[in-house]
């Protein structure tokens, strides 16, 4: 007869070995392409890999002429198949996809049309950070960057982002815009409660362009959103105007 100290012991030796092969990461597999290294787990079909590095070739020269900058020339794209091997590897708990550098990226695997979305919206990233880079003054200094970079706006880092990869949300979906309420940008800048920014981050861009044009956008980044500087209007006057924006071409 089997005790209950022999049935507990085996299901504490069961979990043990489940947990432990969680912890363990999977093998990888690494595919290059002109400007991409894919290192990604090998329980990702590979065609997706291919369909993901695809996009993001094409979209290389478009958002380096679109935001004016010289991206990395060689780009070290980490993809996931399980989020315990993402954390492990960035220490990022929240997040699913981020960038260390201007020449890595790390992101979960999800459907494939999400997956493309998500590689183009980081590696916007890595462009707009590049173009921060290369204002800098020479010789470069990393420590006294990090400090600047750290007051980037979360608005303007990831509504370019969103912009660039096609991540619109129609505002006839959204019930606070339909009712004339909009957020600020402090509501903008915050990551919590919801991460707004989001949501309405490509609308944003599309304001800008549309009334601002390109170089005031590049001349925005560089002055690390500041939009009275760049653009002669307070927050509160920004967010106004970009609504308007949005009534008139998207909620008529």
């Amino acid at each position: 007869m089997i005790t209950r100290k022999k049935v507990l012991t085996g299901i504490g030796a069961a979990i043990f070995l489940l947990l432990a092969i969680s912890f363990l990461l999977e093998d990888r597999t690494i595919k290059k392409t002109k400007h991409f290294s894919f290192i990604y787990s090998s329980s990702i079909d590979s065609q997706k890999i291919i369909d993901i590095s695809t996009d993001l070739e094409e979209s290389y020269l478009t958002i380096a002429q679109n935001l004016k900058t010289k991206p990395s020339t060689h780009i070290e794209t980490h993809i996931y198949a399980r989020k315990w091997d993402y954390i492990k590897a960035t220490k990022h708990l929240g997040a699913s996809g981020n960038i260390l550098g201007p020449s890595e990226i790390h992101f979960i695997v999800r459907s494939l049309e999400e997956s493309k979305k998500v590689a183009v919206h980081e590696f916007t990233h890595t462009v707009v950070l590049q173009l921060l880079i290369n204002r800098e003054p020479q010789p470069f200094d990393s420590n006294k960057f990090d400090q600047k970079f750290a007051s980037f706006p979360v608005w303007l880092w990831e509504s370019v982002s969103v912009y660039e990869a096609k991540e619109f949300i129609d505002p006839k979906q959204l019930e606070d815009l339909r009712e004339g309420r909009y957020p600020s940008i402090k509501e903008l800048n915050t990551r919590s409660k919801g991460q707004k920014i989001y949501t309405y981050g490509y609308t944003l861009i599309d304001f800008i362009l549309e009334k601002y044009k390109r170089d005031k956008l590049i001349e925005l980044i560089e002055n690390y959103g500041d939009l009275e500087k760049t653009l002669g209007i307070t927050e509160e006057q920004f967010s106004k105007e970009w609504y308007m924006f949005v009534r008139e071409k998207y909620l008529k």
